[in-house]
């Protein structure tokens, strides 16, 4: 073997460590961001926004329970009576309504993605909800606001 081969050798072997050591940094961090900091693939701020001043049916409820999902994140079912319509057509105060609301348990790690997760403990502590729904009911882009007290 030439020394010209053997330094070619070295040389290969030496980029391709530094290669595999790169990409598995990569990797690490973006699992690290991943699990840290799950906001960062929450979608722009101004979404959220829109989808609150477009919601056809605003309404405020009275809690009267909270059901978790059986996994550790899903819907909650937020169930109650409607205390207060702010905007539509589709409720009436008094009637009874359940919205699935997205939550987590806490230390799981939902999908990443635009789904605004919240604590079970916090929709089950809050007496009143203010709900941003769409045409047929359903949350608009995860719009739910726990209310300690009503509006």
């Amino acid at each position: 073997m030439t020394r010209r081969t053997a330094r070619g050798m070295r040389r290969a072997a030496g980029l391709a460590l530094a290669g595999a050591l790169i990409l598995g940094a990569l990797i690490l961090g973006a699992l690290i961001l991943g699990a840290a900091n799950p906001a960062l693939a929450l979608l722009p701020p101004k979404y959220y926004q829109q989808a609150r001043r477009q919601a056809p049916n605003v309404v405020v409820i009275a809690v009267a329970s909270v059901t978790e999902p059986q996994a550790g994140y899903g819907a909650c079912a937020v169930a109650g009576l409607v205390r207060k319509v702010e905007r539509g057509t589709l409720y009436k105060p008094g009637a009874a309504l359940t919205i699935a609301v997205p939550c987590r348990k806490p230390g799981v790690q939902p999908p990443l993605g635009g789904t605004i997760y919240a604590d079970p403990a916090a929709l089950r502590a809050a007496p009143y909800g203010r709900a941003y729904l769409d045409a047929k009911g359903a949350l608009m882009l995860s719009q739910y606001e726990a209310l300690a007290a009503a509006p």
